[in-house]
């Protein structure tokens, strides 16, 4: 029996590395620079990446009910072959007490699980290497990973394949 649902492709793994505060409209969106970070192929992916994060920020908004935030992330990558490109996603995190725990600084914050944070993920570059990635859909999923004391944002990202 043929299904003819969409299936995943593993295709990156993304890290990006929050700086320490964020800038607040005053209302419900907050906005979060990158410090550093990395965008990566997977093995065995057709398009070889392996990026840096030049610059980044994420655009954080609260929904009315506390209980999810939605995300759009914007980063300039800079690949291995000196290529540039531009990363972006947007997505929904459901707001829990692990989420809570960790982005208010608690001690008790603890690395999260995949599948809290979704997203829809975009790339656009000028070099014809990696132009496959304009073309392509795809979507991740992510968690929060305590080290240091710090947290990072650890996303798994997959090319949906028709």
């Amino acid at each position: 029996m043929t299904t003819n649902f969409a299936s995943l492709e593993p295709a990156f793994t993304a890290r990006l590395y929050p700086s320490e505060g964020a800038l607040s409209s005053g209302g419900s969106l907050s906005v979060v620079p990158f410090t550093s970070g990395t965008v990566v192929s997977e093995p065995g992916f057709g398009v070889p990446l392996d990026a840096e994060v030049i610059y980044g920020s994420d655009h954080v908004r609260m929904e009315p009910s506390q209980g999810h935030t939605r995300i759009q992330v914007n980063a300039i990558l800079k690949n291995k072959d000196g290529s540039l490109l531009t990363y972006s996603y947007t997505g929904i995190i459901e707001v829990d007490e692990d989420v809570v725990a960790l982005l208010s600084g608690s001690p008790s914050a603890k690395t999260t699980k995949f599948g809290k944070a979704i997203s829809h993920v975009t790339f656009q570059t000028g070099s014809e290497a990696l132009k496959k990635l304009e073309h392509g859909l795809f979507v991740g999923t992510a968690r929060f990973v305590i080290e240091n004391g710090r947290y990072s944002v650890e996303t798994k990202i997959s090319r949906v394949v028709g």
